[in-house]
This record gives structure tokens, C-alpha cells and sequence, in this order.
């Protein structure tokens, strides 16, 4: 519960200064990491997250732009840091790495680097980031792993840098295990470039405020952001709140996989309990516990809080509770590369069970659970090697007061793989990008709409396909009266769909076709506003079809406009 409040070491003007400079210095560590990473994942993706801490491993402040599972790992992160290497053993120079799923975010290709920041001998924080790599080896992150030593090299927490000088052996290691090793070894230099500027920025920003260290600083922005997150979840209706759901994936014994949360809201705080989830599986969908820690955190706050700057104050009033052993708190050596195919749909789940006391603050399910992405591999006709991966998504859902976003990655925050970088990068070419209409799930406010995206292999040589995607039998459903959105396809050629995501084979000439799920709709579709439902049909994500089925409306084939009697009609009809 809440505790007396803690004296404050700053006036409020100083205060909100030097906390903007905090956040800041974050988005500079990014925008370096950006302008200095070699693969488009980082660099066009932006599959990353940046941040800083006070010398205790307190987070401060992160990067505007971060994903939300690896931002929401870090703490984490850097607190490990400090339990395996005491501050009093680090030393200027050092730098921290690994890549193990069971202390990073989850799965191997997530390189986490912290840089110790020091004024003089003295340790006054860590400059911190992550990085989605282009590969890490093994099975090139085969939906098909069944167990984690399939999934590539797995660095333990170690020092990259020490004092200063390089741990050349770690760098042959990564050489000699990854197929990209000029992207992945650039890349990392370009995390090493990041921390390094934000060092500089932390200490210039202690230099100019006049202070020793981070701490008094670190305890105003703390206990301001915690007082903020209890001040909102107490405007929440004491109770306990559930959500179940089956996902759409089964074991390889094909039971059924149940995602079931129960959120129970008493006073300031929130406790998050994921009991009755199934037991872990032999498929790589599995959450380590930092992952679904980050992924329960960030829709309670984005509900309830979502624009107050990020940093460990806001975590503080929520705990999570996760069975050891289950899919939501998987043990070594469970595969766990796809883990988004299962994480994602604990925001979900937690939307689901918050919609009962706040549907005003809740998103329908979208059509963006789970992680949708496709990692090409080949040879072009004269040898050369090519790798790449392809983002894209579907539709959000509805919600209480808006349409949902189309082709969106949501909740990872991660942006689509432009089409013109595909096409230069490698030998395949995108034959259509395109919105899917009527896929998004009708409501008073409408899901967001899915896309289809046709792919072909231009080279003489097969391309390897690890493709990962979901709602391919069932749409996200709809909410407060919302119907469902459009279901996902995944399609080689004239071959039927799959039935569940794997590892493809793109032979020479033939096509990838993907079609993107819909979000679901919020709210009673008969109460859509007939403009809004005519502007849908006039930009083509409508059918004059389903604006009469589905919404009541009777609109012209142009949708220049609409028949009030015949809508008056048609929704009297059902009523």
C-alpha cells in the first residue's frame, strides 16, 4: 500500500528538467544505435530498446521508442549485472553482455549490453540497451525447436570489455556461430557506440546539475512515477478480475494450450496471477518469467497510465505471479526462440480481464497477437548469401473510442520491413501489398484491417523460410459486442494453408502469400455511426456488402452516401 510520501530532493521546475534530460539521454543512446547498427532490423525495424540507471540498477528513464519486451526486461538485466559483478569489482572500462533468454528477454537473438558509467572510481549508473541481432545461429529460429539449444549460441552473463580492453575470445565466439557475422559484429559495435555516448551524456549531466550521483535524483523520479501508477490503479474498481482463453497452438501431443489470468485490484496495487496456464511445452512458444513480467506490466500501464514516462516507480504497485514450469514462467532448456507467439496473448488476456471494471480503457483483441514475421534465407544466383527479416501485421482492435489501427505491430512496437529494402536486399520481390477489406472486426468502433502480402523468389536457389503467424482458424473476437476480425492465412503457391506456422521452403519462382488478421470490433456495430461506415466502403476497407450485413447501413457502391431509410430499416429489423 501506499507509504508516507518521500521528501524530495529537487523544486519542481529543477525537477522536471533534469528528469526530461534523463529521458533524453536515452533517446540518444537509441538515435546512435540507429544510425550506426548494420542490419535493418535494428536500423529499420528498430527492434531494440535503450535506457539508463542510477548505481543501484534503478531504472531512470528509456528511449521513447523501445520495445516493450526487451525495455521491460532490462531492469532485470542490470540488476543481474549487479548481484554477478558487485559494484565494487566493476572498474572503468568494463562491459556487461549475454544473450540468455533466462536473463535478457526471452530468447536468444536479444543481445543485452551494459555499460558501468563512473565519475572518477567512483560508479554513478550503467548505460543499458538491447538489440534484436539478425541471427544468433542454430536452427535460423525454426518454429520447430524442442529445446533451447536448438535456438543458437547463448552467451552467459559475462564481461564484453574489461578495464577497457576487449574480450577478443567473445567476438571469435559470435564470429564463428552466426551465419551474418559483419552485421551481427556491427551491430554490436553500434550497442558499444550507444552506451558509450550515453555515459558521456549521464556524467555531462551531473557535471551541469552539480551532483555527486543519480540517487537523489533517481529517488524523486521513483517515487513521482509511483505515486502516479497508485494514484491510477486506485481509481479502479477494487475486485478480481479472470480471463481464459485456448491458444491456438497445441502441444505436439495436439491438447490444447490455455492462457488463463486472473487480476485481482486491491487499493494502489495490482497482482497479476497467471495459476492454471499450462505446463510448459516442447514448442519454442514458451515466456521465461522476465518476459511475461514485461508483457503483464505494459498494458496494465498503457490502460491506466499510458503517458507518464517510464522507469521502475511505474512497475512498483504491480506483481506477477507465474507458475515455475508453466508457459508463462518456462525452466532450461525449454525452446523459447517464438516466444511473442505466446506472450503477446497476455496482453490480451489482461485487457480481457480488465474490461469487466474499466472497458473505457481496454483494446478488443487484435489481430496483431501473435508476432507476425518471416526470416528469408538463400543464395542469390552468383553465390552470395542474403538474409532478411520481414516485419508486417494486422489490424488492432476497436475501442471505446476509436477504430483500431491497421497494419500495426502492436504490442511490440516495432515498425514493418519497407518493401523497397526486401526487394534491393535480396532476390525476392513483393508481387502485392495490399489492405484486406472487411477484415477488420466490425463494432460501433472497428478493428483495424489485416494485409495481404504476396511474395515470389526471383533466384535460381530455394529460399528458407522461417514464418511465424497466427489466428489462421479463428479471428480475434470482438468486444463489448464487437464481432471478430478476419482470420491470417499462410500459403506456398497453390499448396493449402497451413495449418499451423513452420519452416518453409521457397522454391525458385514460387510464391509466399500471407494474409494478415483483422483486430476485432468494439461495441454494437449497429451503433457505428453510417457516415463513418460510408467512408469505410468510399476507402475500400468496407464492402457495401458487409456495411449492410454486418453494420445496417445501405450504401451506394462509390459510398458517396447512404439510404437513411433503408438503414432505419434494416436496423429495426434486427431489434
Amino acid at each position: 500500500m501506499t507509504s508516507a510520501s518521500p521528501e524530495r530532493h529537487f523544486d519542481p521546475i529543477t525537477f522536471q528538467v533534469l528528469w526530461s534530460r534523463t529521458v533524453t539521454i536515452a533517446d540518444e543512446i537509441a538515435a546512435t544505435l540507429v544510425k550506426t547498427a548494420f542490419s535493418h532490423v535494428v536500423r529499420d525495424n528498430h527492434d531494440y530498446a535503450c535506457a539508463i540507471y542510477d548505481a543501484e540498477g534503478r531504472m531512470l528513464a528509456q528511449a521513447n521508442q523501445c520495445t516493450p519486451g526487451q525495455l521491460g526486461c532490462m531492469p532485470r538485466f542490470v540488476k543481474d549485472v549487479l548481484q554477478a559483478y558487485p559494484a565494487e569489482t566493476l572498474r572503468p572500462g568494463d562491459v556487461l553482455i549475454t544473450n540468455d533468454p533466462w536473463l535478457g528477454s526471452g530468447h536468444t537473438p536479444d543481445i543485452y549490453i551494459a555499460t558501468p558509467v563512473f565519475k572518477g572510481r567512483k560508479l554513478v549508473g550503467f548505460a543499458a540497451n538491447s538489440a534484436h541481432h539478425i541471427d544468433i545461429g542454430g536452427r535460423m529460429s525454426s518454429p520447430e525447436s524442442r529445446e533451447v539449444y536448438e535456438e543458437g549460441l547463448i552467451l552467459p552473463l559475462c564481461k564484453l570489455y574489461n578495464a577497457g580492453q576487449p574480450n577478443d575470445d567473445i567476438f571469435r565466439i559470435v564470429r564463428r556461430n552466426v551465419r551474418m557475422e559483419d552485421k551481427v559484429i556491427g551491430d554490436l559495435r553500434a550497442q558499444l557506440a550507444a552506451n558509450h555516448m550515453g555515459a558521456a551524456r549521464m556524467l555531462a549531466l551531473l557535471e551541469e546539475a552539480g551532483l555527486g550521483s543519480f540517487e537523489s535524483l533517481a529517488a524523486d523520479i521513483i517515487a513521482h512515477s509511483e505515486a502516479a501508477m497508485r494514484q491510477a490503479i486506485a481509481e479502479v474498481p477494487r475486485g478480481v478480475y479472470t480471463h481464459e482463453m485456448d491458444h491456438e497452438d497445441t502441444d505436439r501431443e495436439g491438447r490444447p494450450l490455455k492462457v488463463k489470468v486472473r487480476v485481482e485490484v486491491r487499493g494502489d496495487e495490482i497482482h497479476v496471477d497467471y495459476t492454471g496456464s499450462s505446463p510448459q511445452v516442447s514448442i519454442p512458444i514458451n515466456s521465461v518469467y522476465n518476459i511475461t513480467y514485461a508483457y503483464t506490466v505494459f498494458p496494465i500501464k498503457s490502460a491506466l497510465h499510458p503517458h507518464l514516462p517510464n522507469n521502475e516507480g511505474c512497475a512498483r504497485p504491480v506483481r506477477v505471479t507465474a507458475p515455475e514450469g508453466s508457459i508463462f514462467n518456462a525452466t532450461f532448456p525449454a525452446p523459447v526462440m517464438w516466444r511473442t507467439s505466446l506472450v503477446y496473448h497476455a496482453v490480451e488476456a489482461i485487457f480481457g480481464a480488465l474490461a469487466q471494471a474499466i472497458p473505457e480503457r481496454v483494446m478488443a483483441p487484435s489481430g496483431t497477437y501473435p508476432l507476425w514475421l518471416g526470416i528469408f534465407a538463400g543464395k542469390y544466383d552468383d553465390g552470395r548469401d542474403y538474409m532478411v527479416h520481414f516485419n508486417a501485421q494486422g489490424g488492432q482492435g476497436g475501442m471505446h473510442h476509436r477504430d483500431g489501427i491497421g497494419t500495426t505491430i502492436f504490442p511490440g512496437n516495432v515498425a514493418n520491413t519497407p518493401v523497397e529494402f526486401l526487394e534491393t536486399e535480396t532476390p525476392l520481390v513483393c508481387e502485392r501489398k495490399a489492405l484486406v477489406a472487411d477484415s477488420g472486426g466490425p463494432g460501433r468502433y472497428r478493428g483495424g484491417v489485416g494485409q495481404e502480402v504476396v511474395i515470389r523468389n526471383r533466384s535460381s536457389q530455394p529460399a528458407v523460410c522461417s514464418m511465424i503467424g497466427g489466428r489462421l482458424h479463428e479471428g480475434p473476437v470482438g468486444l463489448n459486442g464487437g464481432a471478430a476480425g478476419g482470420t491470417g492465412m499462410i500459403r506456398i503457391g497453390d499448396d493449402p494453408p497451413l495449418e499451423r506456422s513452420r519452416q518453409l521452403v521457397l522454391e525458385p519462382r514460387q510464391t509466399l502469400h500471407l494474409r494478415y488478421p483483422g483486430g476485432g470490433g468494439f461495441g454494437d456495430p449497429f451503433e457505428r455511426d453510417p457516415a463513418l461506415v460510408a467512408a469505410d466502403v468510399r476507402r475500400g476497407l468496407v464492402s457495401p456488402e458487409q456495411a449492410r450485413s454486418a453494420y445496417g447501413v445501405d450504401v451506394g457502391p462509390d459510398g458517396r452516401g447512404w439510404d437513411e431509410g433503408e438503414t432505419m430499416r434494416l436496423r429495426s429489423r434486427r431489434g
